[in-house]
């Protein structure tokens, strides 16, 4: 089985649309959105079309379920809350109802699959200690936990001798008797200094976990975001991707 997992869209159509190009060669079993499609980028509307059309799991991420009214938008910075209510102005309704159908969390085949932590997933939590880390492993049965929500691709691998370490490469080869945690980063708004989009493969028969990262039009989407009227630092980000 092969996945082809992303996550934190963020409304970034370029980043999206160039990923997704990938899947012809990759070819996916299945495809999974870890949430946040919408928020930030100019194109929520396209970019809530293209997850449906490919993605086998949805999950809902903050901005995502903010604009559903499943959740609010409280703890949002001033700039996500701009953004919150600017995509809530352009975002088509039949749209808004597609993300609040989207699932908070799933489990399938040894896998969870959530946006923030899942051992509460609408509380949103942050994963980015191995402390935070080890509470998932000693919280969730599954093998494999896959999450986004902080923008910054990692794996943690835990096994009972000597707990939890990061992987320092972006290749992981599966041992039996591990457990992993996976940030798959972001597609649309990267946060760890590289400016490029990035999604993970899971290949259950070569038992490899791959973060891949993927050059798009960067400039076309920060004029969008400009011409949008968007706050100019969601345009800047797409380039110093911190």
């Amino acid at each position: 089985m092969r996945y082809f997992i992303f996550s934190d869209i963020h409304g970034n159509v370029e980043a999206l649309e160039r990923v997704l190009e990938e899947t012809p060669s990759q070819r996916p079993d299945i495809i999974v959105s870890l949430g946040d499609v919408v928020g930030y980028g100019a194109n929520p509307n396209e970019c809530v079309d293209l997850v449906d059309e490919h993605a086998h799991i949805k999950i809902g991420g903050n901005h995502d379920l903010a604009i559903a009214g499943i959740t609010d938008s409280d703890d949002f910075n001033s700039v996500a809350k701009k953004a919150i209510r600017w995509t809530a102005t352009i975002l088509h309704p039949q749209r808004i109802e597609m993300l609040g159908r989207y699932d908070p969390m799933r489990r399938h085949d040894g896998c969870v699959f959530a946006h923030a932590s899942p051992i509460a997933p609408l509380d949103w939590d942050y994963i980015y200690t191995i402390k935070q880390a080890q509470r998932v492993f000693d919280t969730v049965s599954e093998k494999f936990i896959f999450i986004g929500h902080t923008h910054v691709p990692g794996i943690v691998v835990w096994d009972r001798r000597d707990g939890c370490s990061v992987v320092e490469s972006s290749i992981v080869q599966i041992r039996p008797e591990c457990k992993y945690l996976v940030n798959v980063g972001s597609i649309g708004q990267p946060r760890d200094g590289i400016a490029a989009a990035t999604y993970v493969l899971f290949d259950t028969k070569k038992g490899t976990i791959t973060i891949r990262r993927i050059p798009y039009d960067i400039e076309q989407a920060q004029e969008k975001i400009r011409s949008a009227g968007l706050p100019e630092s969601l345009a800047s980000r797409l380039v110093t991707a911190t």
